[in-house]
């Protein structure tokens, strides 16, 4: 009986060696993270506490995970401007995972902070911050992969090619929440996605501030098609496609986005969609967005710039977009529209305001907040000359006991008092009415009571 629990015991230390993972502590059993995947088997799992390691790390092509115990802001993988900080180039696969490091000052040809390469990992909870890259990916760089990414802040990047954050090639993307902030390229601020192998799907990613010298300031798409829902775009800019910019077969569905306060200096101010690319939008959201800040040399293109494309919009809400040479919130050729286009949601009428020489339409309260020259309820920009001409400039204008910053024309039309265009509602109080006061002179006198007697009789 004994000889035989030994046999069964001995069989059980034998599949515990062979089946079951094991964990290995940095830097309690090796002092360094590439020393630990070096001695890790298939299936062990890595965990490092906090501290910086000043070190390049390679998977080796192990299915193993590589994981933080205090989180991205307490464990740092540091470059030290020396080379690329992370490398997955020997068929990783998407059990190969790193998860909850901070990964900063990686620089390279390709890939400043996250070599990818024929591979395929597994990347959550990270930031990725202030790496280089000479030419292409200046935080990431991915090719032939097929890469899952969650949680990830891309954060001051730079590419002197293209892709700020993440150039991606021949290759497929899932990501699913994070942001990109203040990355910056030559085309593509945050993205460059270039024949793409499969789709890039993202989910609730955040765009801000992302910049580029060309095109797409948000992301560039190149023979590649994007589905991406609920993702944010808010301050970007570029050349052409101050957040979006589609060319030569970048096709895209865009679902709930939101293209708040991005520019072009040419067209296209949210997004410029060119040279045979698909691109739907459906039930986004633009709002004050800029085409040609100028408006002195392209004109139009406040929201989208369309060339030889097809551009379906499916209920977008539309508002203070600037608009330049004309009244249309398109430019190019006419898109296919879906739907009706909404406006902001607002107790107020919009108006025409003009900021200098440029036009938006918006709220009253927004435009003089804002230093803007209200041109009253219901104008259009179509409508009004921004240039100091007349009709343009506005004042104090009281309408019975209310002020507002108005045009005299709007102001006499309203049957209102116009102060003059030096005058502010601020240093104008508006009399109360007075029903007494016949002739309107802000006095009751005899003169009141002689224009009553002479209008004596039957009401026309």
């Amino acid at each position: 009986m004994r000889s035989t629990t030994f046999f069964i015991g001995a069989v059980i230390l034998v599949c515990r060696g062979t089946t079951f993972s094991e964990i290995i502590n940095v830097p309690n059993d090796f002092p360094s993270i590439q020393d630990a995947i070096s001695a890790a088997e298939p299936g062990d799992e890595i965990l490092v506490e906090a501290g910086t390691y000043s070190e390049s790390i390679d998977f080796l092509g192990k299915t193993i995970s590589v994981t933080s115990v205090s989180g991205s802001s307490n464990t740092i993988i540091d470059g030290g401007g020396t080379g690329v900080v992370v490398s997955f180039i020997t068929g990783e696969t998407q059990k190969s995972l790193l998860d909850g490091f901070t990964i900063q000052f990686g620089s390279g040809l390709h890939g400043g902070g996250v070599y990818i390469n024929t591979a395929s990992p597994t990347i959550k909870n990270c930031l990725i911050k202030s790496n280089q890259a000479t030419l292409q990916g200046g935080a990431m760089y991915v090719i032939a992969g097929n890469i899952e990414l969650e949680n990830i802040v891309f954060e001051g990047n730079v590419a002197v090619g293209a892709g700020g954050a993440i150039y991606l090639r021949e290759s497929s993307a899932t990501i699913t929440g994070g942001s990109m902030l203040s990355n910056s390229s030559t085309n593509g601020g945050a993205m460059y996605l270039k024949d793409s192998t499969g789709f890039v799907s993202m989910t609730g990613v955040t765009f801000s501030q992302n910049s580029t010298a060309g095109s797409g300031g948000g992301i560039f798409v190149k023979l590649s098609e994007v589905i991406a829902t609920d993702c944010i775009f808010e301050l970007n800019s570029a050349k052409d496609g101050g957040a979006w910019f589609s060319y030569n077969g970048g096709d895209a569905t865009i679902t709930n986005g939101v293209f708040n306060d991005n520019s072009a200096l040419g067209l296209g101010g949210a997004a410029n969609v060119r040279s045979n690319s698909t691109v739907s939008f459906l039930q986004c959201t633009f709002e004050s967005n800029v085409a040609d800040s100028d408006c002195d040399t392209i004109g139009g293109g406040a929201v989208l710039n369309i060339a030889n494309s097809i551009v379906t919009l499916e209920d977008p809400t539309v508002c203070y977009n600037l608009l330049c040479d004309s009244d249309d919130l398109f430019y190019g050729d006419a898109p296919i529209i879906v739907g009706d286009i909404l406006d902001c949601s607002s107790s107020d009428d919009p108006g025409a305001c003009c900021g200098g020489s440029a036009c938006w339409e918006m709220e009253e309260a927004d435009c003089i907040d804002g230093g803007g020259a209200w041109n009253g309820n219901g104008s259009v920009c179509g409508d009004v000359t921004c240039d100091g001409g007349t009709g343009s400039a506005t004042g104090a204008c009281c309408v019975e006991d209310n002020c507002v910053q108005a045009t005299e024309l709007s102001c006499v039309d309203a049957e209102g008092v116009f102060y003059g265009t030096t005058v502010t509602c601020v240093a104008t109080e508006c009399p109360a009415t007075c029903d007494a006061d016949v002739n309107g002179d802000g006095i009751v006198d005899v003169s009141d009571l002689l224009a009553l007697i002479s209008a004596w009789g039957m009401c026309p």
